[in-house]
């Protein structure tokens, strides 16, 4: 059988493809970056598909040509300057579900969430809502499938935001979401039974709630995770969701400049959704029980990276933030009447003209503007890194040429450019790749 997954390279759909693979399938991947689909998954064909370009049915042939099943995976949490929510999550997948129904595909299973209801008032809720609904009104064998948090190898989205906040030391805070809670399942147990519905032969037409079976709020969680890092136990601290607003403003600011963050308005919006569910219906698509939190994450066994990640989860984007705010304050400061006519002297001390010492500063101003300033997109990080350390690299050579008594003063000028080339550097590894 030919199964088409869509968003494969992702979170999920990287484990459906290979639960696909191991049960004889040919897996056809679906994605808008296939370079990195063929790197993360080589062994499959790949066929572009950008859920904000693929608007109707005819848009969709092309993609789902002689296929048998699908098993769409696509979702975002929340709008950002490349992605638009709704496009990608009502108008794209309605498309897809359309021309499935069309071409006479015997199958489509959707991956949803178990928070997206009617009652919940939340845009992701909402357009995950109108999905589901037009999928239903379709003459299509579909299963719909909502898991809840999802925990398996490596980390994405909720679960990168607990190992963060699990790694913070002295208290673990967490947001005071109320009655919400979690039913976290295995990736395993979840990629296993997408792939064993994609793959039945006998028409279904149901909604499946993917959840484990120990239902907990999101202190346990972050103490699981603690347990499972081998950090010592610590206190939970609810925090009112009024004293985070500002940092989830700031995580939604990220989110539009491409800093991918799971602190955002919408995360603690969906984590307040309280229903449980029984994870009997999930674990017969199985043929066993659903893993316990305990199986997923056993205590202690995650490795040195793990713990690693969990203690840089929210200084890599501190020093990220502080950085480009560097840039950008010296930039202005430089405008200042007195930094600028001090400045202007120091070149003019070499010999330049008046005239030219002034056109040297602004325009050193404004490079020191623009490199923090592309600092702060997440797609321009390590460009900006570059022209920073060019810049730091020419002053060094400036200002030895100026003043080299300059290095004498280990507070000088010249000494403090040397920590921030090496705060650059680390910006820059701790990148990801675009």
């Amino acid at each position: 059988m030919r199964v088409l997954v869509t968003g494969a390279y992702g979170f999920i759909g990287r484990h459906v493809v290979q639960a696909l693979s191991a049960a004889g399938a040919e897996v056809i991947g679906a994605g808008r970056d296939l370079d990195l689909g063929q790197r993360l998954l080589p062994g499959i064909e790949w066929r572009f598909a950008d859920f904000n370009r693929l608007l109707t049915v005819t848009d969709w042939r092309p993609v789902i040509e002689s296929i048998d099943a699908i098993v769409n995976t696509v979702g975002i949490l929340q709008s950002t300057a490349k992605d638009d929510a709704h496009r990608i999550q009502v108008t794209a997948t309605s498309a897809l579900f359309e021309a499935a129904a069309a071409a006479g595909i015997r199958r489509v299973v959707h991956v949803s969430a178990i928070s997206a209801e009617p009652e919940v008032a939340t845009d992701y809720a909402q357009t995950r809502v109108a999905a589901e609904a037009r999928l239903r009104d379709l003459d299509l064998d579909w299963v719909i499938v909502k898991p809840s948090l999802v925990i398996g190898e490596g980390s994405y989205g909720g679960t990168s935001l607990l190992r963060g906040v699990a790694g913070l030391p002295l208290v673990t805070p967490v947001p005071d979401v109320g009655a919400g809670r979690f039913q976290p399942i295995a990736m395993q147990d979840l990629a296993e039974g997408l792939a064993r519905l994609a793959l039945a032969k006998h028409p279904t037409r149901v909604i499946l709630y993917a959840a484990g079976p120990e239902p907990m709020d999101v202190g346990g969680l972050a103490r699981a995770y603690r347990r499972w890092l081998g950090f010592p136990e610590q206190p939970i601290l609810k925090v009112p969701l009024a004293l985070m607003k500002p940092a989830l403003w700031a995580g939604d600011l990220a989110a539009r400049l491409g800093i991918r963050s799971a602190l955002r308005t919408a995360t603690v919006d969906q984590m307040r959704y309280g229903e449980t569910f029984d994870p009997q219906p999930f674990a017969a698509v199985l043929g066993r029980p659903v893993a316990s939190l305990d199986q997923i994450l056993p205590p202690g066994a995650g490795s040195l990276q793990d713990r690693l990640h969990a203690r840089l989860y929210f200084l890599r984007p501190l020093m990220q933030g502080v950085l480009a705010l560097f840039w950008i304050v010296t930039g202005l400061v430089t405008l200042l009447p007195g930094p600028r006519a001090a400045a202007i002297a120091m070149a003019s001390a070499a010999g330049l003209s008046s005239a030219m010492a002034g056109l040297a500063v602004i325009g050193g101003t404004i490079a020191d503007i623009v490199a923090g300033a592309l600092m702060l997109n997440a797609r321009w990080t390590r460009p900006a890194g570059l022209m920073q350390l060019g810049l730091i690299g020419l002053y060094l050579i400036m200002g030895t040429l100026l003043q080299p008594s300059l290095w004498a003063d280990p507070l000088g000028p010249l000494m403090k450019i040397v920590p921030i080339a090496a705060l650059t550097l680390a910006v820059m590894a701790l990148a990801e790749e675009r």
